[in-house]
């Protein structure tokens, strides 16, 4: 597995840690020797395992609860890291929740909740770290997005809707960006063996893995090993890029 020694020591943000993605991502970033913070809504319990779990690593792992859509909480978070740790040099906007459901009965809320989370938490949380890698002459942010932000994605009208504005927000800012030295990439995972997935009925798993050409699910250290990639200097020719992780499904 690739050590990237440039990322010795760096200062990483996750957002949305407790999930299937967000908890591989920081076991990888501490792997490479990352300082990481990560944050949690609701999930204490996992977030205080994953931690726990790290602890033997020697690495600084930092759990801290924070609601993404509050853009008062965030700046605080930012504001808590850069004070204790002088900089934040890698921001994952990972933290997102969906809400499917067909269109014409989708209530207003499930859709203002999940842009809210996935479009507005992004600006945020980008928003805060970037002033400070501004600073710094110095940066990178990786966004997770999804093949939904991609492709059509039945029964997910607000899902897809801020998944792909996720991508077009980060392409339009890594433009911006680049010239003050921040690199600004994102990822579009496909289907990923998670608790998200885990949901899906058998019978609709069973054909959507056939039309998977390595026919087999993603698994979270897959994303997680790009993510690291995308924050070490070996990527650092790769910039407003959507990297699209999902076995070949879209090519189809």
């Amino acid at each position: 597995m690739a050590i990237y020694e440039d990322l010795d020591g760096k200062i990483a943000l996750i957002t949305g840690g407790s999930g299937d993605i967000g908890e591989a991502a920081i076991i990888e970033l501490a792997r490479q020797k990352c300082v990481v913070y990560f944050t949690y809504n609701s999930s204490k319990e996992q977030a205080d395992g994953i931690v726990t779990k790290l602890s033997e690593t020697g690495t600084k792992v930092v759990a801290q609860q924070c609601d993404i859509q509050n853009k008062t909480q965030v700046k605080a978070l930012v504001e808590q890291i850069v004070e204790t740790e002088g900089r934040i040099d890698i921001l994952v906007n990972n933290a997102g929740i969906y809400k499917d459901n067909l269109f014409t009965t989708m209530k207003d809320e499930e859709f203002e909740d999940v842009i809210q989370t996935n479009l507005f938490g992004t600006f945020y949380c980008t928003k805060a770290a970037v002033d400070n890698m501004y600073r710094n002459r110095s940066g990178v942010v990786i966004n997770i997005s999804s093949i939904a932000g991609v492709t059509s994605s039945f029964g997910q009208a607000n899902y897809s809707s801020a998944k792909g504005a996720v991508i077009a927000f980060g392409r339009t800012i890594a433009a911006e960006l680049a010239p003050k030295k921040i690199r600004v990439n994102t990822i579009a995972p496909g289907l990923i063996e998670s608790s998200m997935v885990k949901r899906i009925p058998r019978n609709i798993m069973k054909q959507t893995l056939s039309a998977i050409p390595i026919n087999r699910l993603g698994q979270p250290s897959e994303i997680a090993k790009v993510i690291s990639f995308l924050a070490s200097e070996d990527s650092s020719y790769i910039v407003g890029q959507t990297i699209v992780a999902d076995g070949g499904l879209i090519m189809r």
